[in-house]
């Protein structure tokens, strides 16, 4: 499960880029070449240990176990070491879904009110666009991500059902279901939910007879197995554990498997739904799960995209199909390529973004070191229509609503056409240029395939849009009237500059008051309030950064981290109005006129940016809640 979900422009799940020795080094050529690469991946990383996987559509290349399953006991990891593997988990929903709709027990276009109508939800377009049991499984219910309580929910007795009882407050599309994906893990639970009410029997058992034990992934389980068979998981130190998640929502990502197990599962993918001479679901259904098929990116024209639990998308060139996975100390990455028959599959037993990245590196590069990249199409001349759409856009597929107070401003990008390409430069990050390959697609230089469309999107009244599919998810853009976004822009800037220059003050004149330097009342609070507003912002950021591998323990419970964040976000509001009180009700005269000024115009900045954070329903903000 991707759970970096609490403060997520603070304590975002981005690993930091490969080394550049690695970028200079020619691709392995051979299996040892490649572990021993791993090795120092690992070693470099104080990763602790890995399983690994490297098959083809006929055999398995290399399946192995590298470096320690437990520190304390020193127990090195094996092919048969368990290891949490987190979102990969989900695929296997779909699959039992795929199978129940081939035995004729349901349709994966029906609503699912129709199944499980005591599953509460909310959906205002329910009467012309349900709910329906394939956006349970494309993450197109427009359902918020589920909360910080629900992952802090760490009950190993929940059944599914009281698990969907919990807080079915994030349950709620916030536009029409069908329109667009956005990553939510309440879907899956749902579908696993109407499989166990129609064929009477836990979801994990089901799975464990009809996917797992046909499949060949003996050691695969939803629950916590023996230690000595589960690999530890790990802090970023490599030695501090992590604790055992259980995950309440346990088929969103509760799966523990081994190297073998995964093995076997990636060959069963790339046999197209059969295992050990027996199809366990019809190859076109394998073919479909690869590709979107409600939301707008299934109407976009593009040939990538997320499907059921499956994702296509364009990796250096060349195209994967798969699906990543993360726990706390843990994170899995699993592809394929169908067409040419190899995929591979690793977990790792830390959350080392930096260690993903290079292992998935190697492995690819290892993986496609003999072959030519795929040509790319011919650049089409640039339609009017491109250049009718350049302006600024901004996301509108939020993974968690709380906080697209900060994605919908620092996700702005703007869309310029230039003679023959257009590029979507960002407000942060770098550009992206893209060459046309028809009047609405376009695709970045050496890609196979288009990966950008301009699409029109009545849904949500605005029909000026993007579809951007990136790794693994696509991001929806709509367009933004130019002096808004403008305005924005210049706002977050004052805000800042007012955070900086409070700050900066603050280091002139809190020495000089405590060395009894400052006297008089009026002068004092006029400095006060404004530092006492920037504090409670670097509270709040300096909590969410120092919780970032313990987020839910410490958020998702009214723990002192989260009063901690409670209280930043009542401080604020709080001394930014009574700061310009403070400011306004001054004379003039009392003080310098340049402490005045400041002191108006950082508090008005801060009154201003209170307003935003109130609109967003921020203030007072409970993360346990």
């Amino acid at each position: 499960m991707r759970c970096a979900v609490a403060v997520a422009a603070v304590v975002a799940l981005t690993g930091p880029p490969a080394a550049a020795t690695q970028d200079s080094l020619p691709p392995p050529r051979t299996i040892p070449e490649l572990e021993a690469r791993i090795r120092e991946v690992i070693a470099e990383t104080k990763t602790p240990g890995l399983g690994v996987a490297l098959v083809t559509r006929d055999s398995a290349l290399w399946v192995a176990g590298l470096g320690t399953a437990d520190v304390a006991a020193g127990r090195p990891a094996t092919s048969e070491t368990l290891f949490r593997i987190g979102s990969t988990s989900k695929a296997f929903v779909s699959l039992l879904m795929l199978q129940l709709q081939g035995a004729g027990r349901l349709q994966l276009t029906d609503p699912v009110w129709t199944h499980a109508p005591e599953i509460a939800f909310t959906n205002r377009w329910q009467d012309t666009d349900p709910v329906r049991i394939v956006h349970l499984l494309e993450h197109a219910t427009g359902w918020d991500d589920l909360a910080l309580k629900d992952y802090a929910l760490n009950d190993s007795t929940l059944t599914l059902r009281r698990a969907l009882d919990f807080n079915p407050d994030t349950r709620k599309s916030r536009w029409r279901p069908g329109a667009r994906v956005s990553y939510c893990n309440s879907g899956p639970p749902v579908a696993a939910y109407i499989a166990e009410k129609l064929e009477g029997r836990p979801f994990e058992e089901l799975v464990t007879e009809r996917l797992f034990r046909p499949i060949g992934m003996a050691g695969a389980t939803y629950f916590r197995p023996p230690p000595e068979r589960l690999a530890t998981l790990y802090h970023s130190d490599g030695k501090t554990p992590q604790y055992y998640w259980y995950i309440s929502q346990r088929p969103a990502g509760a799966i523990n498997a081994s190297a073998r197990d995964m093995a076997a599962y990636v060959r069963f993918l790339l046999n197209r739904g059969a295992a050990n001479g027996v199809q366990l679901v019809p190859a076109e259904e394998i073919v479909a799960m690869e590709r979107p098929r409600s939301s707008i990116t299934a109407r976009s024209g593009l040939t990538v995209g997320y499907g059921l639990h499956l994702s296509t998308y364009v990796d250096s060139g060349y195209v994967w199909v798969g699906h990543d996975g993360g726990v706390n100390g843990g994170v899995t990455n699993m592809a394929y390529r169908p067409e040419q028959g190899v995929g591979y599959a690793f977990m790792l037993n830390t959350g080392s973004g930096e260690a993903f990245e290079r292992i998935s590196r190697l492995i690819r590069d290892y993986l496609t070191r003999d072959e030519a990249r795929p040509t790319p199409p011919s650049p089409a001349a640039l339609a009017p229509l491109a250049r009718e759409r350049a302006g600024w856009y901004r996301p509108d597929n939020p993974r968690v609503q709380a906080l697209y107070f900060l994605e919908r401003i620092g996700g702005l990008a703007r869309l310029v056409a230039a003679d023959t390409t257009l590029s979507l430069r960002p407000l942060l990050g770098d550009p992206a240029t893209y060459l046309p390959v028809s009047e609405r697609l376009f695709r970045r230089p050496g890609e196979p395939v288009a990966t950008l469309a301009l699409v029109d999107d009545p849904t949500n009244g605005r029909p000026a849009a993007i579809e951007r599919m990136g790794y693994l998810l696509p991001t929806s853009y709509h367009r933004v009237w130019a002096p808004v976004a403008l305005a924005e822009i210049g706002m977050t800037a004052l805000f800042l500059l007012a955070l900086v220059v409070t700050l900066a003050f603050a280091l002139v004149w809190v020495p000089r008051w405590l060395f009894r330097r400052l006297s008089g009342v009026p002068r004092l609070r006029l400095r006060m309030w404004p530092l006492f507003s920037a504090l409670s912002v670097l509270a709040f950021v300096g909590v969410a950064l120092l919780s970032s591998e313990e987020a839910i323990p410490r958020l998702g419970n009214p723990t002192p981290w989260a009063i901690t964040l409670f209280v930043a976000t009542l401080v604020f509001p709080l001394s930014a109005v009574i700061g310009l009180l403070s400011a306004i009700r001054t004379p003039a005269g009392e003080v310098r006129r340049g402490i005045r000024v400041l002191a108006l115009a950082t508090s008005l900045v801060f009154v201003v940016a209170a307003a935003y954070f109130g609109w967003w329903r921020l203030i007072g903000w409970r993360s346990w809640a």
